[in-house]
């Protein structure tokens, strides 16, 4: 269960690929909420050395560099720093941000680096939480707006 952090303002991503790796059944999404704004992006294929790539780790992966770069142009835009508790249901990618699992697959090395590097420069806290707690999550399930950067 995740704790409370009343300081901070409550942020939230996930990420989806339909069909998984090389099949193309569908688009890859990420979504991200930063308190009450929800926003939802395409994610490209990833190029990688092998030839485009997608997986739900890789679209999991943009919808936190997509809510980490929101973050850090609220603060540029207002000036103010915040504070934030980062939400996400995604084992691999939290687990991987908290430093508690390596990150053992090539392709996702540079996603995890962007990401950490955005969240060096932000007052974060990283939370895992159950799919029927994510925000981010039922705004996949049922469309959204597309949103900033």
């Amino acid at each position: 269960m995740a704790q409370s952090h009343p300081a901070r303002t409550e942020c939230f991503f996930d990420g989806a690929c339909p069909g998984n790796q090389r099949e193309k059944k569908g688009p890859m999404r990420a979504a991200y909420v930063i308190g009450g704004h929800e926003y939802v992006r395409d994610v490209p294929d990833l190029d990688t050395a092998a030839g485009p790539i997608r997986s739900n780790n890789i679209a999991e992966y943009h919808g936190l560099i997509f809510l980490l770069r929101g973050l850090r142009e609220i603060e540029s835009e207002t000036g103010r720093r915040g504070s934030y508790v980062i939400y996400g249901d995604s084992q691999l990618v939290i687990r991987q941000m908290k430093g508690r699992y390596r990150v053992k697959s090539d392709h996702l090395r540079a996603l995890n680096s962007e990401a950490k590097a955005l969240a060096e420069q932000l007052d974060v806290t990283f939370e895992e939480i159950p799919r029927s707690r994510n925000k981010a999550g039922f705004l996949l399930e049922r469309g959204g707006r597309n949103g900033p950067r």
